[in-house]
């Protein structure tokens, strides 16, 4: 005679020697809901049978006597036990009319009575498009931003009064010559070495 078959095929088997348990998973995000245990008697009967056959001098093996008791006594409690687990558990799932997934209460779409993989909800779906939008203006103010700025070929690397060799310092170890970039007296923009014109305003230089 065919078992019983629970509301979704999307379920494990958790059952013991001593009980049964089931636990059914969401078709969407795959959180898993167990059954309450239930024992069962097999196990209750299958030790009795088993201390039995040690005070018989050994007439039935501890093998044998669970077997036996698993004839007698467990026709079909299995399949109770899935039936009772799958009514209890089936309460926490919804079956969406588009797809037929069965889903919980997490991805249910209340407003569009469809599960979330067929109807978003789109309050989480507006927070994620605004984050990767953020996400994405920041990546481009970051390849837009100057790390380094000025004409670092500009930077004087000879002092200009002696031709002695020069670092970072602010003037010549030499001769007290200025170091540097120069700028415009008129603007006060940089002015490349050797100009003779600004190249903003087009003063002359000296």
């Amino acid at each position: 005679m065919p078992g019983f078959t629970p509301f979704t095929s999307n379920y494990s088997d958790l059952s013991d020697a001593n009980g049964y348990q089931f636990e059914f998973r969401c078709d969407v995000c795959g959180s898993g809901y167990r059954s309450e245990f239930i024992r069962s008697q097999l196990g209750t009967a299958g030790t009795i049978l088993s201390g039995a056959s040690g005070i018989l001098g050994g007439l039935w093996g501890a093998s044998r006597a669970a077997d036996t008791a698993r004839d007698v006594v467990d026709r079909g409690a299995r399949d109770d036990a899935l039936k009772k687990a799958s009514n209890e558990v089936m309460k926490l799932f919804t079956r969406c009319p588009r797809c037929s997934k069965w889903v919980d209460e997490t991805c249910w779409n209340d407003q569009r009575n469809l599960c979330v993989g067929c109807a978003p909800k789109l309050a989480g779906e507006m927070e994620a498009e605004r984050a990767a939008v953020e996400r994405d203006q920041m990546r481009e103010a970051m390849r837009a931003e100057t790390i380094f700025s000025g004409d670092t070929s500009a930077r004087q690397t000879v002092c200009p009064g002696c031709g002695r060799p020069v670092g970072s310092e602010k003037f010549c170890a030499n001769c007290g010559t200025p170091l540097g970039t120069a700028h415009c007296t008129q603007c006060g923009a940089e002015l490349a070495t050797g100009a003779r014109f600004c190249g903003n305003c087009g003063a002359k230089v000296g």
